[in-house]
C-alpha cells in the first residue's frame, strides 16, 4: 500500500508537466519538452543569480572563516526553501482535495502523512538547493576541495531540505489550525502573502547592503552564530570539512523530524477533518431587504472578487501600490521634488514633461488592475446559471464593468490629486491629470471587458488559467501598458509648443471616446455574445 501511495504522490507533483491545466488533457510530446525546458530555464537562472551573490561572500570569508561562508549560504537556503515552499506544505499535507477519500479506505493515516510529508520533502529540496548547490559549487572554484569538502556539502544537501522541511510543517501547521477556525481565508491569504512579498522586496532592495554588512562584520557575525545559532554553527564546520559536526548536525536535524512527524501524526485526523470556518447558526425570523438586479449582479461580482486570493492579489495588486505609492510620495515629497529639480538643471525642457509623466505612471499601474478582463472567463462551466435568469445580458456586463470602475477610481483619483501636488503642479494640471486617470480606467474596464467576451477561456479546471494565462488578461495588461507610452513619447518633443495640460486633457477626451465607444458595444453587441457562449 505504501508503494502505492508513493506512486501516486509522485504522479500529483509530476502531474502539471503532463497535464494541461486549462482543458484536463495530456499535453503532446512537445508542450512537455517545452514546460520542462521553461522550468529548468527559471531555476537555472536562479542558480546563476545566487552563484554571482557567493562569489562576493566567498572572496573575502573562505581564505579566513570558510565556516562561516557556508553557515551564511546556509541560513539563506533555509529561508528561501521555507519561504518558496510553506504555502505548498499546507496544501500539501493539509488540504489536498483527497485526504478525505484516503482516510475513508483501510490505510493508517501515518502512512498518509509520511508519503504526504515526502512530497513536501521533495519541494523543500528544489527550494533550498537552488541556493545551496550554486554556494558549493563557489566553494570549490575559490578553495581547493579536500574529500570531505565534496562529500559532506552534497549530503548536506539533503539534510538541509530535510531541516527546510521540519519548519514549512511547523509554519504549515499552524496556517492550518488557523484556517481551521475561519470562515473566509481570501482576505487572511491575501494579507499574508502581501506580508512576504514586502519581506522579499525589502531584502531585495537591501542586499548590497546586507551583503556589505556580513564583509565587514564577518568576526562579530561569527561570534553571534557561534553562540545563539548552534545549529547552524555545525552545518557551516560540517560543509567545510569537520566529521565531529556533520554527525551533530545530522542528528539534530534528524531528532527534529521524528519530533515534527510525531506530533503531526497525533493531529493529522482532526485538522484534515475540521470543518474550516463552518459555524453551528440558530434560525431567526426576519426581513430581507430587496435590492435591485444592477444592485445584486455587482454584489455578485464583488464577492466572487473578494472570495479569491488569487482573483484580488493577481488583478487588484495595483490598487495597494498605488496608494501606498503616493503615500510614499508625500513622505518623500522633498526628496522628488530636489531629484526634479536635479533633472531640470540638467535638462531644462525636462520639467514640461513631468506631469506627462506622472499621469503615464498612474496608467502604467492601473493597468495591472485587470480586474474586468477575467470576469467572464470566471464564469467558467457555471455561465449558465447567468444566461438562464430572467435578467438582460446588458445588466450583467454594466456589473462586470462598474465593478472594475468602483475599485479602482478612488485609488486612481487620490494618486493624480497626490502626485500633482508633490511635483507642485498648478490646478488646470492637476485636474487634467485627474480626469486622464478616471478616463483610462473606464477604459481599461470596458476594453478588457470586450477582450473576455471575445476571447473567453470557458473550459478550465483551476481559476488561475483565466486570471493569470489568459489572452484578455495578457492584453488588457501589455496594453494598458502600450498606451502609456504612446501617450507620453509624442510630449517630450511637444512640450516646446504646447502646454502639458492641454495636451494631457486631449488625451483625456480621446481615451474618454473611445471607453464610450466600447463600452456600447459591449452592452449591446457584447451582450449578445455573451448570452450565447
Amino acid at each position: 500500500m505504501l508503494k502505492a501511495l508513493l506512486k501516486k504522490q509522485f504522479l500529483e507533483l509530476h502531474t502539471f508537466y503532463f497535464i494541461d491545466k486549462k482543458t484536463g488533457k495530456k499535453r503532446s510530446k512537445g508542450g512537455i519538452v517545452g514546460f520542462v525546458i521553461l522550468f529548468a530555464f527559471i531555476f537555472l537562472s536562479l542558480a546563476v543569480a545566487f552563484a554571482g551573490m557567493d562569489f562576493l561572500f566567498a572572496a573575502s570569508l573562505v581564505p579566513k572563516l570558510d565556516w562561516l561562508y557556508f553557515s551564511t549560504i546556509g541560513i539563506l537556503a533555509i529561508f528561501f526553501g521555507t519561504f518558496g515552499s510553506v504555502f505548498n506544505t499546507y496544501a500539501g499535507l493539509y488540504h489536498a482535495k483527497d485526504n478525505e477519500l484516503l482516510l475513508s479506505m483501510p490505510i493508517t493515516p501515518s502512512k498518509i502523512l509520511l508519503v504526504r510529508m515526502i512530497g513536501v520533502y521533495l519541494m523543500s529540496l528544489l527550494y533550498s538547493a537552488i541556493v545551496f548547490v550554486p554556494g558549493v559549487i563557489v566553494y570549490w572554484i575559490v578553495k581547493a576541495p579536500a574529500f570531505t569538502t565534496v562529500l559532506f556539502p552534497v549530503l548536506l544537501v539533503f539534510i538541509i531540505a530535510l531541516f527546510v522541511h521540519v519548519l514549512t510543517s511547523a509554519l504549515g501547521w499552524v496556517v492550518a489550525l488557523i484556517a481551521s477556525k475561519l470562515k473566509n481565508k481570501a482576505f487572511v491569504t491575501v494579507i499574508l502573502s502581501l506580508a512576504l512579498l514586502a519581506v522579499y522586496y525589502v531584502c531585495y532592495f537591501k542586499m548590497n547592503s546586507i551583503l556589505t554588512y556580513i564583509v565587514d562584520h564577518a568576526e562579530n557575525l561569527g561570534v553571534v552564530i557561534r553562540g545563539y545559532l548552534f545549529p547552524i554553527y555545525h552545518l557551516g564546520l560540517a560543509a567545510s570539512g569537520n566529521a565531529l559536526s556533520m554527525l551533530i548536525f545530522t542528528l539534530i536535524v534528524g531528532a527534529l523530524f521524528a519530533l515534527t512527524y510525531f506530533i503531526l501524526s497525533k493531529s493529522f485526523v482532526k485538522i484534515v477533518t475540521a470543518k474550516r470556518g463552518e459555524e453551528k447558526k440558530e434560525y431567526k425570523e426576519g426581513k430581507t431587504k430587496a435590492s435591485g438586479v444592477g444592485a445584486s449582479l455587482l454584489g455578485k461580482e464583488l464577492k466572487r472578487f473578494t472570495a479569491s486570493p488569487t482573483y484580488m492579489l493577481n488583478c487588484g495588486l495595483g490598487l495597494i501600490i498605488m496608494i501606498a505609492a503616493s503615500v510614499f510620495a508625500v513622505i518623500k515629497a522633498d526628496a522628488v521634488r530636489d531629484m526634479i529639480s536635479q533633472l531640470d538643471n540638467s535638462i531644462p525642457a525636462l520639467s514640461d514633461f513631468i506631469p506627462v509623466a506622472a499621469a503615464a505612471a498612474i496608467m502604467l499601474v492601473s493597468s495591472m488592475n485587470a480586474i474586468s478582463a477575467p470576469s467572464v472567463s470566471l464564469e467558467g462551466n457555471t455561465l449558465w446559471i447567468l444566461q438562464s435568469l430572467p435578467v438582460e445580458a446588458k445588466k450583467v456586463m454594466q456589473a462586470k464593468q462598474r465593478l472594475h470602475i468602483i475599485l479602482n477610481a478612488l485609488p486612481v483619483i487620490f494618486s493624480a490629486v497626490v502626485l500633482g501636488i508633490v511635483i507642485k503642479a498648478d490646478v488646470p494640471t492637476v485636474v487634467s491629470i485627474t480626469l486622464l486617470s478616471f478616463a483610462f480606467t473606464c477604459l481599461s474596464a470596458s476594453f478588457g471587458l470586450m477582450l473576455g467576451i471575445k476571447k473567453p477561456t470557458l473550459e478550465w479546471t483551476n481559476e488561475t488559467i483565466p486570471i493569470k494565462q489568459s489572452v484578455p488578461v495578457t492584453i488588457a495588461l501589455f496594453g494598458g501598458w502600450l498606451l502609456a507610452v504612446v501617450f507620453a513619447g509624442p510630449y517630450f518633443f511637444l512640450s516646446a509648443f504646447v502646454p502639458a495640460w492641454i495636451y494631457i486633457l486631449f488625451w483625456a477626451l480621446i481615451i474618454a471616446v473611445a471607453s464610450v465607444l466600447i463600452s456600447k458595444w459591449n452592452m449591446t453587441k457584447g451582450a449578445e455574445i455573451f448570452s450565447k457562449l
